[in-house]
């Protein structure tokens, strides 16, 4: 009995130290400045102009329920975009993606957040329109 528990301590123990290093990495992509993108999302290279990045995949059970809020925010706001990482790994990996889904925030063509996981339509909106703002000032 004993053992089950000991197995069960280091099993959980290593999940929050996965969960742990993926925040960790996630925080390193922070300050990143952009290049290589493709035509789509070129734009965000440039000093001037900000915008949202979702990376997802088809597969990732998350993702089903982040995707829908991320399509309706896209009909209000024209520079959020998203990336589907099993048709377009190269952009995923300019952008530092270790996991899926992953918002990113890019402001003067620097990554200036990255959020890891769900996120409400509240919170995604709320960024975005901080955004759009940073733009106009």
């Amino acid at each position: 009995m004993m053992m089950i528990l000991y197995i069960g301590t280091i099993l959980v123990g290593l999940l929050v130290i996965m969960q742990l290093n993926m925040l960790r990495m996630a925080k390193k992509s922070k300050g990143t400045q952009l290049s290589g993108l493709n035509r789509q999302m070129r734009i965000l290279e440039k000093k001037g102009s900000n915008g949202m990045v979702y990376f997802f995949s088809p597969d990732c059970y998350a993702c089903k329920a982040q995707t829908p809020i991320i399509k309706s925010l896209q009909s209000e706001y024209k520079n959020i975009y998203d990336i589907d990482i099993s048709q377009d790994l190269e952009t995923a990996q300019i952008f530092g993606i270790k996991a899926t889904p992953t918002t990113v925030l890019v402001e003067n063509g620097v990554i200036s957040k990255v959020l890891l996981g769900t996120k409400t339509k509240e919170v995604l909106e709320s960024l975005i329109l901080k955004l759009n703002r940073s733009i106009s000032t």
